[in-house]
């Protein structure tokens, strides 16, 4: 017997998971690490208009699941497009995307303001109150670090998170109040399996790629007290003979030292990847870890998880993408 997906939909405190079964023809959540904000989409069988055009920025709760196992929140966020479209010969399709913060809210909008040796963690609390975004989270590595100076000219809050995950090696994305600052190619609990002949659908993976290795990665800076520039610089474990060396002159040499760390851990996260589709599973997210097993040696072993695709539709029923980046635990080593 088949196993039955399930899903939930709530839009402005309403839940419209009844009214939309007849009419829903797919539904999509996509949440990825290093990225301000995750996605959901609904395309709807318009042909009668018989959902309720929703508001901008009505509030949208996603849940998906399997009968006999329950449902999980994948999504919350805020409506932020609906179109209409329509012809003689496909008929009537409304399509619903919701972001996961309010488009129109103060995440957006730019401050200017600076701050003098402050941890990262102050950092985005205080200028995340201002945005609307009371909740940080933010890895403990990262949390301690202290820039001499930080400086919003004009920034938003949704840029400078982004600004900060790039100098210090971390991925920001924000989920209606709560921002979320973790660490690049950090190690952390949440595992699914990918495994042929359970749950694996298909793959296809490149766990080698030669073109984003370096050795060794380089930031240089100036140093005022000898008047000269220097140079940081951080070494990487994979097999390569190039360097990388950041184009633009860092502020100080624990800035330079922090742009080289971050440019090393994002030569050894692109150093392989590719994608696995497995059966629906709301566990899996974004700086994860997917084990991937029964594939072939030198593709199996352990990627992180650098975006979730949940999909939901009439005719393939409940499936989970991932985009697989960082190979490690035995992913790209052949051992026979």
């Amino acid at each position: 017997m088949s196993k039955q997906a399930l899903f939930q939909v709530t839009v402005a405190g309403t839940n419209i998971t009844t009214a939309l079964m007849p009419v829903l023809i797919s539904l999509s959540v996509s949440d990825k690490a290093g990225t301000h904000s995750d996605t959901a989409n609904l395309k709807i069988d318009d042909t009668n208009g018989q959902i309720i055009l929703p508001k901008k920025g009505a509030p949208v709760v996603v849940a998906l699941g399997w009968k006999g196992e329950g449902m999980r929140v994948v999504f919350t966020g805020t409506v932020d497009e609906v179109k209409s479209s329509g012809s003689r010969g496909s008929g009537r399709i409304l399509d619903i995307s919701a972001k996961g913060f309010d488009t129109t809210a103060k995440p957006k909008e730019q401050q200017q303001r600076h701050w003098d040796d402050t941890p990262v963690e102050d950092i985005l609390k205080d200028a995340g109150e201002h945005a609307g975004v009371t909740e940080i989270d933010i890895d403990a590595d990262l949390a301690k670090i202290r820039p001499e100076y930080f400086e919003m000219r004009d920034e938003s809050f949704v840029a400078a998170g982004e600004r900060i995950a790039r100098e210090t090696g971390g991925n920001f994305r924000v989920s209606g109040k709560r921002a979320t600052l973790s660490k690049r190619n950090g190690s952390y609990p949440a595992t699914v399996i990918a495994a042929w002949g359970s749950n694996l659908h298909s793959w296809s993976i490149s766990p080698q790629l030669g073109r984003p290795q370096f050795k060794k990665t380089k930031a240089r800076y100036y140093d005022m007290a000898k008047a000269d520039t220097l140079e940081a610089s951080q070494d990487t474990p994979l097999d390569a003979d190039a360097e990388w060396e950041a184009r633009h002159l860092e502020a100080d040499e624990p800035a330079a030292k922090r742009r080289a760390k971050s440019d090393a851990a994002t030569s050894e996260r692109d150093a392989g990847g590719g994608s696995v589709t497995i059966e629906g599973n709301t566990s899996a997210i974004p700086d994860g870890l997917c084990i991937v097993q029964g594939t072939r040696p030198g593709v199996d072993g352990a990627y992180s998880i650098e975006t979730v695709n949940h999909s939901y539709s009439r005719s393939g029923g409940f499936t989970t993408s991932l985009e697989l980046k960082h190979p490690q635990q035995g992913a790209g080593t052949d051992a026979r």
